[in-house]
């Protein structure tokens, strides 16, 4: 019987590393579902009239936004298009970071060539202590409860705030953060203001409640998927694409591993059968 050559670790291991890093640098763009609720969100991104001021924010866990961001990144290119104003306002210390991450990955701030001017089309705000409370003075009144940006700058000096002055003014407030409660509670249950949730796939089935108890006025993105869906209507591939194509390539590796590693198996039991014959 021929020898079969043994599937040895580091190999198994290689090809895996190999399989998860081709579709970041090149997305193959692997088959996948389109969501209803996905296309209601950016066809209502789509319809927001010109200068339509959007609030970014919520509070909790980079390590975890991480996955909101793929949906978030296509959003902040559809809003710069379509001359939207975003104000990125965060409730958790790490959530300033996530922010300039996601604006920086867009490339829509003009010094990277996009169309947004800082200061007039989008304006980065500072941590805001306080939780519920913080979250209820920045609805009721955006000026008494910051007093600059993130940079020191006076909210009088950035033209944007000079235009946003409580929740009236919000068209919608999206949340690419785990705390999406704390959104739907002070801003759209008792400011009816819409919620727009890129949510991490551990937290959609906690929060999609929501989009039953507030029809029309609440929808949810789902993980890496609901990114990958976003960036397809957008048509701007990327991170949600590659994760996308990665499960796909991975899940057909893991089945060529199994089989590969029965035949070695049975080979094996093979060369043994044959020993003992022998002997």
């Amino acid at each position: 019987m021929a020898k079969i050559p043994e599937l040895k670790s580091q190999y198994i291991w290689l090809v895996v590393l190999i399989v998860y890093v081709v579709p970041v640098l090149t997305p193959i763009g692997a088959p996948f579902e389109m969501s209803d609720i996905t296309i209601e969100i950016w066809n209502f991104i789509e319809d927001l009239p010109e200068g339509s001021i959007v609030v970014i924010g919520g509070a909790y866990v980079f390590a975890f936004d991480l996955e909101s961001s793929a949906a978030l990144i296509a959003c902040l290119k559809q809003m710069a298009r379509n001359g939207l104003r975003v104000v990125n306002a965060p409730f958790a210390v790490e959530a300033v970071q996530f922010h300039k991450y996601c604006i920086d990955a867009a490339r829509v701030d003009e010094k990277q060539g996009g169309p947004w001017k800082y200061g007039r089309d989008y304006v980065q705000l500072p941590y805001m202590p306080g939780g519920s409370a913080a979250y209820v003075a920045f609805l009721e009144d955006v000026h008494s409860a910051v007093s600059t940006d993130v940079a020191g700058t006076p909210l009088s000096e950035l033209p944007l705030m000079n235009d946003f002055h409580n929740y009236e003014d919000v068209a919608v407030w999206v949340c690419p953060h785990w705390a999406f409660d704390q959104v739907v509670r002070y801003a759209v249950s008792e400011r009816n203001v819409p919620g727009i949730y890129f949510a991490q796939a551990a937290a959609y089935a906690g929060y999609s409640p929501y989009m039953m108890m507030y029809p029309g006025m609440v929808w949810m993105t789902n993980g890496f998927l609901g990114g990958a869906q976003y960036e397809k209507l957008e048509g701007v591939p990327g991170l949600g694409y590659a994760v996308v194509d990665a499960y796909a390539i991975m899940s057909a590796v893991y089945i060529i591993f199994v089989v590969l590693g029965n035949i070695t198996m049975l080979s094996k039991m093979g060369e043994e059968g044959e020993e003992m014959e022998e002997i």
